[in-house]
């Protein structure tokens, strides 16, 4: 009868809902953190497919496609891969655009055209693990006539700033005059009463 017993609560512990309930009670009663991840661990592993060792690591942009840039300047950002001590970007005339630890990389102080980088993991051996595709990104600034239709915005709410700013000093310089006269009139009553 005891081996019955046994046996059930092995195959308790082997389901995952159980295991996590045991955790609970065993936590609630005291038991040390120890304990209840080992009781929590016991559900069955999931089953995993080792990596292909031929295959080379995943290298990609997260947005490959960046659009149109009007101020010239745009974000590269990139999975990281295992292994990697350091990335390097390219544009398309080979030329280093970043070299560094970071999954991600700056770029502006462009001008209109079309760019195009790829990025390569590096291995502590200096060796290329992976190189991605491409990512694309068109910078095409603002025209003459756009431009000076933002500054034409910015200059009429500059002048109104400066306008309710000045207007607020002649009203503040009238109040206080006004307050000066009428504090300077008791005065010269009470001069009066006096002599």
């Amino acid at each position: 009868m005891n081996t019955r017993r046994n046996r059930r609560g092995a195959r308790a512990l082997g389901c995952p809902m159980l295991a996590g309930m045991a955790a609970a009670a065993l936590l609630l009663l005291g038991s040390p953190p120890a304990t209840w991840c080992s009781v929590a661990m016991a559900a069955e592993p999931e089953s995993e497919s080792p990596p292909d060792p031929e295959s080379p690591p995943a290298l990609a942009f997260v947005e490959p496609q960046l659009g149109v840039s009007r101020e010239g300047y745009f974000t590269l950002e990139w999975s990281a891969v295992d292994g990697a001590v350091s990335y390097r970007v390219r544009d398309r005339a080979d030329e280093i655009a970043y070299q560094g630890v970071a999954t991600k990389s700056f770029q502006s102080g462009l001008s209109d055209g079309v760019y195009r980088y790829r990025v390569e993991a590096i291995g502590d051996d200096g060796q290329v693990l992976a190189t991605s595709e491409p990512a694309v990104a068109t910078v095409k600034h603002w025209g003459l006539f756009p431009s000076l239709g933002l500054f034409a915005i910015g200059a009429v709410v500059v002048s109104g700033i400066v306008f309710v700013i000045l207007r607020g000093r002649w009203i503040e310089k009238q109040i206080a005059g006004v307050d000066a006269g009428v504090s300077s009139i008791p005065t010269s009553i009470e001069s009066g009463d006096q002599s």
